[in-house]
């Protein structure tokens, strides 16, 4: 009976040690930057081209956003961010979340535009955001490298990752008019000319047609710059020698489209065209341009 006490009690007295043990261990890697968790972060959502797209001066911004989850014992703790840039600032917002509601210690964020910048606690739950200015003639895709740092309830989280800056949308209600222009370029057998269209506003469905006098021959050829979705065609009015050209598709805020024509002609002078119309959105959007002729 008593080895059976004794036996009882060395089991009870290891188990304690162990456990102490353990704790122990636990507390040195929750304060030990040797045993940082790194996390090498990609945004969850690939973001656009930075080459194509812009910001508006005002918002929306295009944000990247990631989180990482460390589980231990019986917890776990969430480190997210949501990072953009504004005309003159780099900014990551940082969020903590804790699955027993405890605070976070220092959580700090450092970037390649100046000095870290830190808070000393972070609520579970709670959000805090770090701004950076840019600087002086910065441009679109500049590589923003940063490093989020979060200490405190086990081991130390390290997030790095990096951001391409985007440029800012010129602003589009400025010098920018809608306007249909055309001008005779060759007026031989030979003949030449150029129309071009530029919209204020954009037309998922314009239509620009007109037409070519004395035209004889193979087809036009007509090449359009400009615009999406562009199609085009041709064809000649009953037995008459008049070509028409037809040139659909759509045009963005303020961009132009250029269409350009060459074609053969029984003769030389006069006006080589007919009248250039341009519609869209249910109703004409441009003055015609009347027949060009040369001199």
């Amino acid at each position: 009976m008593l080895m059976a006490l004794i036996a009882t009690f060395v089991i009870v007295s290891c188990k304690k040690t162990d456990l102490s043990t353990s704790e122990s261990a636990e507390n040195a890697s929750a304060n030990s930057s040797a045993n940082s968790i790194l996390v090498n972060s990609v945004p969850s959502i690939p973001l656009p081209d930075c080459n194509a797209e812009c910001i508006d001066p005002g918002g929306p911004y295009i944000q990247a956003t990631d989180f990482y989850t460390h589980y231990y014992g019986n917890h776990s703790k969430t480190v997210s961010y949501v990072a953009y840039n504004t005309p003159t600032s780099f900014v990551v917002e940082v969020t903590f979340v804790h699955s027993g509601g405890n605070s976070s210690n220092t959580v700090s964020v450092t970037t390649s535009l100046g000095l870290p910048q830190s808070v000393l606690t972070l609520a579970s739950g709670a959000t805090a955001i770090f701004t950076f200015a840019l600087p002086t003639g910065w441009n679109a895709c500049d590589n923003i490298p940063f490093t989020i740092r979060q200490e405190g309830q086990a081991a130390p989280i390290n997030m790095s990752g990096s951001y391409n800056l985007y440029g800012v949308c010129a602003n589009k209600d400025e010098g920018c008019e809608t306007s249909f222009t055309g001008q005779a370029i060759a007026c031989g057998n030979q003949r030449e000319a150029v129309y071009t269209f530029t919209s204020k506003d954009a037309i998922s469905n314009f239509k620009i047609q007109g037409g070519l006098t004395n035209f004889t021959g193979a087809d036009a050829v007509v090449t359009v710059t400009g615009g999406s979705g562009i199609t085009q065609s041709q064809w000649t009015v009953g037995g008459s020698s008049n070509r028409v050209i037809k040139v659909e598709g759509s045009i963005g805020q303020c961009e132009t489209i250029t269409i350009h024509i060459t074609w053969n002609s029984t003769n030389s002078g006069g006006i080589i065209t007919g009248s250039w119309s341009v519609s869209g959105n249910g109703g004409e959007v441009a003055p015609a341009v009347a027949g060009l002729t040369c001199n």
